[in-house]
Formats: structure tokens, sequence, C-alpha cells
């Protein structure tokens, strides 16, 4: 009796096949078995229970599994897991663009935030055949994806380098966009609360709100909106209010018009007409050649250059220059507070000299809590005293900027003040009584002074 191996091509499975050469020949020991497994060379996975009940009953001229490899593991692909939910709408090309969907489904990342972890593939697990030879595995695959625009890698994360909208493209491009792009600013887009650049290609909606990080570019009108960014620039084809308006930018606005709107920033700048409007600004700048400035109040800390100031029909317009907002304001309040203490020291005397008559009536018997009461007014009154010295100091260290700043102060117009013009600079205003031409007003000596204006 003999016995025969053989092996899958793979090398993972052992097969014996036990051949009975007479009817009478004794059965294969198990010590001849293993001694022609060991010839074999197959030492691996070795099946002892099947061999054994192959020894004990014997299959004949049949293929018996008597040893197993081990089949390696292969390794798992890389993959991008991104950590921001990502919902977009494919458009004819397949990329998935963010800016589309309404402003609550837009997926907003930060400077600074992990958009997306890698994770590498695994190498997988080694695995051994009949023959104990190492079978190596297939590795897995890194994962496919791009670095975009504003986003980088560090120790497998990618991460924004600006503030945006996350957008990820069909061949696992990811980009951050720092700008946003809409038709308009109304139902369809709600309000806009966005840390890059926003672009309107038309209007901005009557009680709709626009806020930016970086500059707003509004192609139509801002209506009755608020519209601010936060630290760059405000372009707007018109600013048109309704009284309601509220326009701001760190650095400059430039508009075509403003009318019943309120507007703050470093500089303003406006082709044609301010409006009944309050604009706020280091300067204010009237550019086209019949530009005006009709009715309100206009505050610049530096200058006010327009070409015709006030209205023919007498519109109470107020410019005020060389002001400060900060210091006009701390003025306000500094000084409010020396009147108010002010009040209190003559309340407080006229029951400090009540207390005195009565003590010095009443000598041993002047009631204690009377004493407290007195104790704690003449303190008061100490203190109030010493806090309306400081204030007052502080009164007059501001005053010396607010007239330093007056005489540095100017308003040019170019062609005509009308009537019902007020110029404040400092503590001093000018009414404007008949029409005026071509004209400068600063403040020099204590006065405002009217100068002419040339080219």
């Amino acid at each position: 009796m003999k016995v025969e191996f053989t092996v899958s091509e793979d090398r993972m499975q052992a097969y014996a096949i036990v051949r009975k050469e007479r009817p009478d020949e004794p059965p294969l020991s198990k010590e001849e078995f293993m001694s022609a497994l060991q010839s074999a060379r197959i030492k691996y996975g070795i099946k002892e229970e099947m061999i054994d009940d192959l020894i004990k009953s014997p299959v004949y001229n049949t293929p018996v599994l008597i040893a197993e490899g081990t089949p390696p593991v292969d390794g798992e692909d890389g993959r991008v897991e991104l950590l921001k939910k990502v919902e977009g709408v494919s458009q004819s090309d397949g990329r998935v663009d963010l800016r589309e969907i309404p402003a609550k489904q837009r997926v907003i990342v930060k400077r600074g935030e992990t958009i997306a972890r890698i994770i590498p593939p695994t190498s997988g697990k080694e695995g051994r055949d009949v023959f104990g030879n190492p079978v190596k595995p297939k590795p897995g695959r890194m994962p496919e994806y791009h670095l975009g625009y504003n986003v980088t890698m560090k120790d497998n994360e990618i991460i924004a380098t600006k503030s945006g909208i996350l957008i990820i493209e069909p061949n696992g491009t990811i980009h951050v966009n720092d700008t946003l792009e809409v038709e308009s600013v109304d139902y369809s887009t709600g309000n806009i609360d966005f840390p890059g650049r926003v672009i309107v290609k038309g209007d901005v909606k009557p009680d709709f709100v626009v806020r930016a990080q970086e500059d707003i570019e509004v192609k139509g009108v801002i209506e009755a909106a608020t519209v601010v960014s936060f630290n760059g620039s405000i372009t707007a084809g018109g600013i048109k209010g309704r009284g309601k308006a509220f326009v701001k930018a760190k650095k400059t606005i430039k508009t075509v018009f403003v009318e019943n709107a309120e507007v703050e920033a470093e500089e303003v700048v406006v082709e044609k007409n301010i409006e009944n409007s309050t604009v706020k600004a280091s300067s204010v700048t009237v550019t086209g050649s019949k530009g005006s400035i009709r009715g309100g109040v206009t505050i610049a800390r530096v200058r006010v250059e327009t070409f015709q100031l006030g209205s023919p029909i007498g519109v109470k317009t107020r410019v005020e220059v060389g002001v400060d907002p900060e210091v006009n304001e701390k003025i306000k309040i500094i000084s409010a507070q020396v009147s108010l203490d002010k009040a209190n020291v003559q309340k407080l005397t006229k029951v400090l000299v009540e207390l005195r008559k009565m003590q010095s009536t009443l000598k041993d018997k002047f009631p204690p809590d009377k004493e407290a009461l007195l104790n704690k007014v003449s303190n008061t009154l100490i203190n109030l005293r010493d806090s309306i010295q400081k204030n007052e100091q502080e009164l007059k260290r501001l005053n010396e900027i607010a007239e330093e700043m007056a005489k540095n102060a100017a308003v040019i117009v170019k062609e005509v003040v009308y009537p019902g013009v007020e110029v404040v600079m400092f503590n001093k205003v000018f009414r404007v009584e008949k029409e005026l031409t071509k004209a400068v007003f600063y403040y020099r000596d204590g006065e405002i002074r009217v100068g002419g204006y040339s080219e």
C-alpha cells in the first residue's frame, strides 16, 4: 500500500491518495504516513484528525484533504474621511458646487479647520502555504484625492488655509472657495454670513442681512438692508435705505448714491449724491461734477469734499469735521458723569450741613446711626470731588485732542453751499445764511473760517 500527495496550484491545500496494490496488503501505519508526508515536504496546516480517520478507515484512490495553508489577508484600501457633512448638487459636468445651496445648507469651514483626515491603507497579514512558505498579502491602495486651492496637508489631515465654502469634486479634489457669489440676496438665499468675500450680482433686498469678513461687491442696489464688511471694503451700485439701511465697512465704501441710509467706513466715496443720510468716516468724497450732500448728517475725522452742499430749498444739512467719534463719545460720557457728580455733591452737601447742625445741637446724644451716616456722606463727598477733579482733567485732555483734530480738518465745496447748511468744528457751529461759492471751511484761533476754493 502506498500514499501519493497532490498540492493545489496555489499551494494552499494538500491531498493524500491511498492506493492498494494487493488485496491482502496491510494498511499504512501513522508513522509510515507521516514519513511519506515529510518526504513530500508538507509541514504546515496538517490536519491530524483527517489523517487519523484515513488510516483507521482507508478511502482508496480518492483525494482526501490532509493539510491546508493560511491564506494572506489583503490590506484595506486607504480612504478620505470627511469631517464635515457635505451635501451638494450635481451640475452637468458632475461637479459638486456647494455655492448653489441655500445659506443654511452651505458647508462653511474656517481657516485652520481640519476638513478631512486621510486614513492610510493597511499592508495586510501574511499567510503561509502547506510547505510552510510565507505568502505575501496584497497591500491596500492609497485613496484618490487631490489638494485644490486654499487647502494644505499636515500629518495626514487636510486643513483649510482660508475660510470659505467647502467644494469637493468627483475626482477627489478638495477646495475651499473664499468667494461666495449669488444672483441676489432675497428669500432664495436668505441672510448671508460668510467668512470670505461676497459678490452679489443683483440687489440686496429690504430687511436682509449680508455680513462678510472680506470685501463685499453688490452690483445692484442695497435697499433697506444691512450690509457689513468686518475687514474689507464695500462697493455697490447704490444705497437706497428708506430710513432702514445700515452699511458699514472697515476700509472703504464706494457707491453711486446714498439715500436715507446710515453709512460708516474709514473712507466713503460717492459718485453722485448723498441725501438725507447719516455718514461717518475719516473722509467723505463726492466725486461727480454735479455731486451733492443734501440733508442728514455727515461726520468726518479729516475731510469732506463735494461739489454742492445743501439744497436750494434750504434743507437742513449738517457737516461735522475734525471729529473722532470715540473721542466725542468719551467727552459726552465724562461730561455727563461730571454733571451728575456735581449734582450729587450739592445734594450731599446739604445733607452734611443738616447732620452737622444736628450733631452740634445733640452733642453726646447724637444717635450712632446718624454718626455712621455723617461719616458715609463725608467719605462719599471726598470720593466725588476726587472723581470730578480727575474727570475734568481728562475732559481737558480730550478737548485739546478734539481741537487739534479740528485744526487739521476741512470741508471743501467745489461749486456752491446753500443756506440751511451747518458746519461744525470742535465746539463751534457755522450756519450758512447766504449762498457761498467755491468755499473751504477750516478751524483757526477758536473760530470756523471760510476761504475760497481753487483747483
